[in-house]
């Protein structure tokens, strides 16, 4: 487990991530007329290719197609955004950990925290989508999104850790992740419904697919307007927790040797 002093050094240290942080939005929207606008413009575009194609291949009223795809997408970019660029972290703060001795896992943070600014400001125009479009689903269920995001935090943080320890020593790390994830979209309920994987033989890609517990979260209140079932809150938990178990772990054992790899 991580010492209470090390958390204290997290902390104290909030103002220098948070700054790193802004100035990567700064960075990635400088000179751009919509700035983090595209946030929202770059996956509602996406959504409205898909749901016409695939809505009109499966059958399905792209009313209510188009908020599931657009829900799984925005999810889903946010978790591959973080695993990308915590491939890079380490490497890309390289200037930083060479000056300061700050815990290394503020440099996965600063990441996160960039992505977790995108995914807020898709989810306010979710949001409107859902109210404008399906009205009856707001109701108690929406206090459940107060739970569903620290929950994504927790399994991102130390996916990003994981991935920045990995790819500071191996850098075609970035290379497999990819793949990796390629894989897991085909695999997940991000764009196809549940119901599909599970009429056939592969229904376990989803019963025991963490993505698709953790895109429940939201999906649940926002597209059903019902709370997540226990199993997406327990799936999603033990997710995190192996994540975290092997980030400590890296950390513990890797984070004084990582400066001699960047």
């Amino acid at each position: 487990m991580l010492s209470k002093n090390y958390l204290k050094r997290i902390w104290k240290t909030r103002y220098f991530w948070l700054h790193l942080a802004l100035a990567d939005l700064r960075a990635k929207y400088r000179r751009s007329m919509l700035g983090l606008g595209w946030s929202i413009l770059q996956p509602l575009a996406l959504t409205l290719l898909l749901s016409f194609v695939m809505g009109n291949f499966f059958h399905i009223d792209i009313r209510d197609y188009a908020p599931y795809i657009f829900s799984g997408l925005i999810i889903w970019e946010f978790i591959v955004s973080t695993a990308v660029s915590g491939c890079m972290a380490f490497i890309n703060s390289g200037s930083y950990i060479k000056q300061f001795s700050h815990p290394l896992v503020i440099y996965s943070l600063r990441g996160v925290l960039a992505s977790l600014v995108n995914l807020a400001l898709a989810f306010v125009g979710l949001v409107l989508w859902v109210l404008f479009t399906k009205p009856e689903n707001f109701g108690f269920s929406w206090l459940s999104l107060i739970l569903a995001f620290p929950l994504l935090l927790m399994v991102s943080w130390p996916l990003s850790t994981v991935c920045a320890f990995i790819g500071t020593q191996f850098r075609d790390f970035s290379q497999l992740v990819t793949i990796i994830l390629q894989a897991v979209w085909y695999a997940s309920p991000v764009f196809f419904e549940a119901s599909m994987f599970r009429s056939t033989h592969i229904g376990f890609l989803v019963d025991y697919n963490p993505v698709y517990h953790i895109l429940n979260l939201f999906r649940a209140p926002m597209l059903h307007g019902q709370f997540p079932d226990i199993n997406n809150y327990l799936f999603t938990i033990a997710f995190s927790a192996i994540l975290m178990l092997l980030s400590l772990y890296l950390i513990q054992r890797n984070e004084q040797t990582v400066i001699f790899y960047i």
